[in-house]
């Protein structure tokens, strides 16, 4: 289980016996541990010290179990909390869960069972860490925007960038239009060694069919007819660095056999010229559109697509990361808010219910265009439901308000920490941008 001294765990039990049982086991898994016997007691030691984990029973004096997960979530936000029930009350330890909880478990309990949910928590929050990290460290490393999100989904697709990023193989992004796959592939290139070479991205489907070959691979003058110049290709261009080659199924067949040439011999040729140049580049495509269909209705080389689809990498859709709304709703609220000179700086719990129920076939483009014209025609502090498009007040005009999802918290987060960023850590610069007091804003950073 690894180096587990530093994790702080607080343990609020008022039966003696049972408190005294869960101390001894936990610290025979190495964690530091101490215990209080009501919820009075847990509010103190919280005050005092920062604890990674609170194990609480829902029974207990003034304060019970939900009432002192209430007060962590609000306060200590990044503390988690396991709550601990009475046989037959599991409807209990459900709600907790729906309040914050990380988990809960019913006495009595085997020894075993807890410290296999409190390891799950250890690996939830190294993944957390790696997360959080490695979108520190895109960000570091280049002037490219970080993915964003905390699903499982993104986090999965983090670490295998992470993991892929200092390989030289070809890889092919797949995944539906708007969904970040030039994103995916300038952050592999930040975390590369080739970060400090080109990163040249090409739409294969914005380029007319007989210039293609130009574009990519370059001409000499007079090798046809408006070639009025030599031209090095965009290959050639980024050479040692990273060629992005979106929608690659609209390639023509042509230009896919000197695509495939030069994935094999890394050498290029212009059009018209003798002889060929040798270019060191990674290559990365994407596309929206099946390859094995393409490759069926004879319009992909089969060749091709195994030469390029060496490490997959599948972009998810929004709607299958409706959790990561309210992080990506704050930073386009942020991203824009100082470009458009706009005072809004929030969203309210009404229209976000509203981006929430919606399904987004555009993706995180068309989240980020409805977040652009709210914040572009917004007059007060809040995006309210009359700001967002028509047709997503009306398909959802029914819409019940929940907090389900819809993380306020981690939004003010994300305004907060990407406008210290971009005043370079000084507290006064931020809190004016942000217009609050300096106070309040040291306050909401220790949180």
């Amino acid at each position: 289980m690894g180096n587990l001294a530093s994790l702080e765990v607080l343990v609020v039990e008022d039966n003696a016996g049972v408190r005294k049982a869960i101390t001894s086991l936990l610290k025979k898994f190495r964690y530091s541990v101490e215990a209080v016997s009501d919820g009075e007691a847990a509010l103190a030691k919280l005050e005092e010290k920062y604890y990674d984990l609170v194990l609480s029973d829902y029974r207990m004096g003034d304060i019970d179990g939900i009432q002192l997960l209430s007060k962590i979530k609000t306060q200590w936000p990044a503390t988690e909390v396991i709550i601990i029930t009475a046989f037959g009350t599991i409807s209990k330890g459900v709600k907790a869960i729906k309040l914050g909880a990380f988990d809960y478990i019913t006495k009595p309990f085997e020894p075993e069972e807890l410290i296999r949910i409190v390891a799950r928590f250890v690996e939830a929050r190294k993944t957390g860490h790696r997360l959080k990290n490695l979108s520190q460290e895109i960000r570091r490393q280049s002037e490219f925007d970080t993915i964003i999100g905390k699903s499982d989904k993104i986090i999965g697709l983090m670490d295998l960038i992470a993991r892929i990023a200092s390989k030289e193989s070809t890889i092919l992004v797949y995944g539906e239009s708007g969904t970040g796959k030039e994103l995916v592939a300038k952050s592999i290139h930040a975390l590369s060694a080739r970060k400090d070479k080109p990163f040249i991205a090409i739409n294969c489907g914005a380029i007319p069919e007989s210039l293609q070959e130009s574009e990519l691979f370059g001409h000499t003058k007079g090798s046809f007819t408006s070639a009025s110049y030599d031209k090095k290709g965009l290959l050639e261009v980024a050479d040692g660095g990273t060629v992005f080659l979106d929608e690659i199924a609209e390639m023509s067949l042509s230009t896919q056999v000197s695509l495939l040439r030069f994935l094999q011999e890394q050498e290029v040729r212009r059009i018209g010229d003798s002889f060929t140049r040798v270019v060191d580049v990674r290559l990365i495509a994407a596309t929206n559109k099946s390859l094995k269909r393409e490759i069926e209705n004879k319009r992909f080389r089969e060749d091709l697509y195994y030469r390029i689809n060496v490490i997959p990498l599948h972009v998810p859709a929004l709607r299958e990361r409706k959790e990561d709304i309210p992080l990506l709703v704050a930073h386009f609220i942020q991203k824009y808010r100082e470009k458009d000179r706009s005072p809004i700086h929030r969203i309210s719990k009404r229209a976000l219910a509203i981006l929430m129920n919606h399904d987004w076939p555009g993706n995180v483009r068309e989240l980020e265009n409805v977040i652009h014209r709210c914040v572009a025609l917004g007059l007060g502090d809040d995006i309210v439901p009359d700001l967002l498009p028509p047709e997503l007040r009306e398909r959802n005009d029914n819409i019940e308000v929940t907090s389900k999802g819809g993380n306020l918290a981690d939004m003010e987060k994300v305004i907060i920490l990407e406008t210290l960023q971009k005043h370079d850590g000084n507290k006064k610069k931020t809190a004016e941008a942000l217009g609050i007091s300096k106070t309040t804003l040291w306050r909401k950073l220790k949180d």
